[in-house]
């Protein structure tokens, strides 16, 4: 899981900020910005994850959340992975059923473009959740006994 966070976090920010020196609009730009933090994000989480870090659990939970949404509308629309994804999605006004599944890291905006809505989950998110919240509890109910800040 660190790595995937490390790797999709690096990657995305690569191809981010080829994307803000690339000749284009202004709007566009401004917009890529808040992805490009949560890809930084994702290379701090995934480097705290490797190394053990205290709340790294909790760091990489919020990380992986972010990745749970697919949301797409003529107002406004959100889709953000990092290391693999796999959405299924669902547009209600033809009655259909879509997945795609990629490795690597991807985002996509919009705003007011008049996209149809869709609603998804990247299931590949969903579960780096539970298996997190997993991991945490287990963890807070059965510390390390070889741990000296566990032992009395």
């Amino acid at each position: 899981m660190g790595i995937l966070a490390l790797g999709g976090g690096f990657t995305g920010l690569a191809v981010g900020l080829s994307l803000l020196v690339a000749p284009g609009a202004i709007l566009s730009k401004v917009l890529s910005v808040p992805f490009l933090a949560l890809f930084a994000w994702g290379v701090v989480c995934g480097l705290w994850l490797l190394e053990g870090r205290d709340g790294a659990l909790r760091q990489n939970f919020y990380f992986w959340l972010a990745q749970v949404p697919f949301l797409m509308s003529p107002v406004a629309g959100y889709s953000f992975s990092s290391g693999a994804s796999l959405h299924f999605k669902y547009q209600p006004s033809i009655s259909t059923w879509d997945f795609f599944a990629r490795f690597g890291s991807q985002f996509e905006y919009s705003l007011l473009q008049g996209k149809p809505f869709i609603v998804g989950i990247n299931v590949v998110a969903v579960a780096a959740c539970c298996l997190l919240v997993y991991l945490r509890r287990t963890r807070s109910v059965d510390p390390d006994p070889t741990r000296e800040d566990v032992v009395a």
